[in-house]
């Protein structure tokens, strides 16, 4: 902080007041240079308002009217991906045409959405493939072979990944797990142990 007024022999004292005020930001009543004590969480708390005024030395007079700030906390990428459940489970037809929707996954992200890509998810498949896909933007799973046979296969272990930074090298990452059972569909005649 600088007053217009200060002529630098010391007779000005600089004052702070507000939110955090001499705990979590601290000034230099000479030369009105703030600072920050402790780490800060943007996640925790965005912003601070605080009040500086300009006081004579000696008297503690008010040189000039107080005036408020705010001081923002920029976001970093300091919180990976969490998805909504540990694990998902769910159902889909076996035979079923290749694209069909079975579920939808969502990850959340505790970082600013409209600062950087801190909290833009990209979902991927770790596990599952080539059976099932997930769609990149949405966290839908697809499946992906057709003719898939309840009765050849009927339970499949999926791990899904969602990855911040817009899924680019260096952002961080968490997993779900999701079970999907294919359904019976009528697609087996009876057979008579014996022809004859």
């Amino acid at each position: 902080l600088h007053s217009d007024i200060d002529s630098g022999d010391g007779n000005i004292k600089y004052i702070l007041s507000g939110e955090g005020a001499g705990t979590i930001f601290v000034i230099d009543d000479k030369s009105g240079n703030i600072h920050a004590t402790k780490t800060l969480d943007r996640e925790e708390r965005a912003q601070y308002t605080l009040m500086a005024q300009a006081v004579d030395r000696d008297t503690n007079r008010p040189l000039e009217p107080p005036s408020e700030f705010i001081v923002k906390v920029q976001d970093i990428n300091d919180n990976p991906p969490e998805f909504l459940h540990e694990t998902y489970h769910a159902n889909v037809p076996e035979r079923s045409n290749v694209g069909t929707s079975v579920i939808q996954v969502t990850a959340s992200d505790a970082d600013d959405p409209t600062y950087g890509n801190s909290a833009k998810l990209v979902y991927s498949i770790l596990e599952g493939q080539p059976y099932f896909s997930v769609e990149a933007q949405t966290g839908i799973i697809r499946t992906a072979l057709p003719n898939m046979d309840r009765e050849a296969k009927e339970e499949y272990h999926v791990v899904i990944q969602a990855k911040d930074m817009g899924g680019h090298m260096g952002g961080l990452s968490g997993t779900t797990k999701v079970t999907i059972t294919l359904t019976d569909v009528n697609d087996n005649p009876p057979k008579f142990p014996q022809s004859k």
